[in-house]
C-alpha cells in the first residue's frame, strides 16, 4: 500500500507543450488532491519555475518545443536540486530511454495514460523521493555527529594537559602584573599575556561543553520566561535598526535542561541572528511552539530524538524554538559548515566559530535537534526542538 503523500507532499509542476494534454494532467492531479503550481511549455520555463518554487515533483514531457527539451531541462533541475522528475512521453524506443536515464527519473508515464496510471506513478515517485530525503538527512547528521565526536575526543584528550600549561601562563602573568607598576611597559605586556591566556582557557572550556553530555543536574525549565530574559539582556546591545518580535504560547513550555546551558543556547542564537543584520537592520523574530501528535508540523521533529517516536504515540510532544532573522543569509557552503567548530565568517578576532558548535552539542545531549534554513539575501531560521518535560 502506498503512503498517502497528497497532504504533505503535493506541490507539482507540469511541463507540457501540448495545451490540451497539459490541462488534462492538471485537472486529473487536482482531482486527486494535489496542488498544481502551473503548466509550462518550455524547458527554460521549467528550470526557472522549478528552481524558484521548489515543487515536490515535476511531471515533464520529454519532447518540448524550443532550444531545451525535457531531458535537458530535467538534467539542469537535477544538477541544482533534488527535485524528482517523472517523464511523460509517447516514445519508448531505446534511443529515447538512453537519453533520459542519466537524469535518474522517478517514473514514466506512457501517453496516452489514464488517471490510475497517473496516480500510481506520482505517488510512487513522491514516496521514493521522501524516503531518499530522509536518508540524505540521516547521512548528513551522521557525518556531522562523527565530525563533532572526533573534535570532542581530541578536545577531551588534550584539555587536561593544555589547561595545566594555561594555568602556568595565567598564574605567572598575574604575578607579573602584581609586581610591575602600571606605568612600566612590562605591565602592558603581562596584561596582554594574561588576557590571551584567559581567552585560550575559555576556548578549551567551550570545546568541552559541546563535546561532553549535559550534567545530571537537569530540571524542568519553562523556555518562555528564559527567552524573554535573554531578549531583555540583549536588547541594549542590538545593532541599530534591528527590531524584535516575540511569539510565545499562553501555557508553560517545559523542557528538562540545565538552565545555565539553555540560557547560553538562546543567547548564542539571538546574538548570531542580530549580528547578521548589523549592516542594514531588520527583524529578529523568536517563537515558541508546542508540538503534539495532533500537530502535523510536529511529525517532522519527532524522528530526530534519540528514541524513535511514531506519530500517534501519546507522549510524542516537543517544544520548538525558532529564531528567524532578515539578515544576509548563507550560501550552501557556509550553511553546510555552520555547526563546525572554529568555522566563522566574521573578521579575525571577532569570533571563535564555537557558538553554534556549542549549541549543537548542548541540544544533542538533551536528546533534541537543531536545524538551519538559510538563503543568501533572504535571512536565516534556526530551529531547536526538544522533548517536552512533564509538569
Amino acid at each position: 500500500m502506498f503512503k498517502d503523500t497528497r497532504m504533505d507532499h503535493g506541490r507539482i509542476l507540469i511541463v507540457e507543450d501540448e495545451a490540451i494534454i497539459g490541462k488534462e494532467i492538471e485537472l486529473s492531479l487536482k482531482g486527486l488532491g494535489y496542488e498544481v503550481l502551473g503548466v509550462v511549455s518550455t524547458g527554460e520555463e521549467a528550470v526557472e519555475r522549478a528552481l524558484r518554487e521548489r515543487p515536490d515533483l515535476v511531471v515533464m514531457d520529454i519532447m518540448l518545443a524550443g532550444d531545451m527539451d525535457g531531458t535537458e531541462a530535467a538534467a539542469e533541475i537535477r544538477r541544482q536540486s533534488h527535485i524528482p522528475i517523472v517523464f511523460s512521453t509517447a516514445y519508448t524506443d531505446d534511443e529515447t530511454l538512453a537519453r533520459v536515464k542519466p537524469t535518474a527519473p522517478y517514473g514514466y508515464l506512457i501517453k496516452p495514460f489514464d488517471q490510475t496510471d497517473l496516480r500510481i506513478t506520482v505517488e510512487t515517485a513522491l514516496y521514493k523521493s521522501g524516503m531518499e530525503e530522509k536518508l540524505r538527512i540521516s547521512e548528513q547528521r551522521l557525518r556531522q555527529a562523527q565530525k563533532l565526536e572526533a573534535v570532542g575526543t581530541l578536545a577531551s584528550g588534550i584539555a587536561h594537559d593544555f589547561n595545566n600549561i594555561l594555568s602556568a601562563i595565567i598564574g605567572y602573568s598575574e604575578m607579573g602584573l602584581s609586581k610591575v607598576n602600571d606605568a612600566d611597559p612590562l605591565h602592558k605586556m603581562f596584561d596582554r599575556i594574561h588576557k590571551a591566556g584567559r581567552r585560550a582557557k575559555n576556548l578549551v572550556q567551550q570545546l568541552l561543553e559541546f563535546s561532553r553530555p549535559a550534567g545530571v543536574d537537569l530540571a524542568s525549565v519553562d523556555l518562555g520566561p528564559l527567552v524573554l530574559e535573554v531578549l531583555d539582556m540583549l536588547s541594549p546591545s542590538l545593532p541599530t535598526g534591528v527590531r524584535t518580535e516575540v511569539s510565545l504560547p499562553e501555557g508553560p513550555c517545559l523542557v528538562k535542561v540545565d538552565s545555565t546551558q539553555m540560557h547560553q543556547v538562546v543567547l548564542n542564537l539571538l546574538k548570531n541572528a542580530a549580528d547578521s543584520m548589523v549592516q542594514g537592520g531588520g527583524l529578529l523574530s523568536v517563537s515558541l511552539v508546542m508540538g503534539s501528535q495532533a500537530d502535523p508540523e510536529a511529525a517532522v521533529c519527532l524522528p530526530m530524538f534519540d528514541r524513535q517516536i511514531e506519530v500517534g504515540d501519546q507522549d510524542c510532544t516537543c517544544v520548538k524554538l525558532e529564531v528567524r532573522d532578515t539578515g544576509c543569509g548563507m550560501g550552501e557552503v557556509v550553511r553546510s559548515r555552520a555547526f563546525d567548530p572554529f568555522f566563522t565568517t566574521k573578521a579575525s578576532g571577532e569570533g571563535t566559530g564555537m557558538g553554534l558548535a556549542v549549541v549543537h552539542g548542548i541540544i544533542q545531549s538533551y536528546g533534541g535537534w537543531i536545524g538551519l534554513e538559510s538563503e543568501p539575501g533572504l535571512g536565516s531560521a534556526l530551529t531547536v526542538c526538544l522533548p517536552q518535560a512533564g509538569e
